[in-house]
């Protein structure tokens, strides 16, 4: 009759059909995970390292440096950061800062634990925390745009630390390691991408 139901089965997908649907769905699922775990890695590392650059702060214990000091660079060598009770002093262009207000980061779990009692003159013109090389070496090769580099940092670090003295002995400073080939084009780019954070606010002169 009119009114009588359709009892027929609705059409089945063929199996093959099934199975591609599933791998679409399977590798669109991926897609979308990997980014979303690649963020939530880079936010844990992230939190991860705050909390231990906070709790390496709260172990070191630096004490202020008393202004007019008058250092060797085997002097200042001593003040790296390794003895609580004990300021934290780096040089730049041969003025010494104390930089224990940034124990966290010049201390020794800090990201730049290796600049901690050197003169880091050389590492800021060329944007290079890496190569030790750069630690207490000679800035009279730097180029214009290195020399400007360095003023920038220089400005940083008088407004966020103290000036507590000078290195008394710079020509003992070691000679800044000269690049050629591909190396001449790294330092350029390391100084344009140095020169370009502080131009957009990434690197500001504000106390610490």
């Amino acid at each position: 009759s009119a009114c009588a139901h359709d009892t027929r089965a609705a059409p089945v997908a063929p199996p093959a059909t099934m199975g591609i649907v599933s791998l679409l769905d399977t590798v669109l699922t991926f897609t979308f995970m990997i980014p979303a775990c690649i963020i939530a890695g880079a936010m844990i590392y992230g939190l991860d390292f705050l909390a231990k650059q906070e709790a390496a702060e709260k172990q070191i214990s630096p004490v202020a440096a008393s202004p007019g000091m008058e250092l060797s660079l085997a002097e200042l060598a001593t003040y790296d950061g390794t003895t609580n009770g004990k300021p934290i002093l780096v040089s730049v262009m041969g003025k010494v800062y104390d930089v224990g207000a940034g124990a966290g980061l010049y201390g020794t779990s800090g990201q730049y634990r290796a600049f901690a009692g050197k003169d880091i003159t050389c590492a800021c013109a060329k944007f290079n925390k890496s190569s030790a090389a750069l630690l207490n070496a000679k800035w009279s090769g730097l180029t214009e745009d290195e020399r400007k580099l360095v003023k920038k940092f220089e400005d940083v670090f008088v407004a966020k630390y103290p000036v507590v003295g000078n290195v008394t002995d710079l020509q003992n400073l070691g000679a800044c390691p000269e690049s050629d080939g591909v190396a001449v084009q790294a330092d350029a780019f390391s100084v344009k991408l140095g020169t370009d954070l502080f131009a957009k606010g990434h690197i500001v002169a504000t106390k610490a």
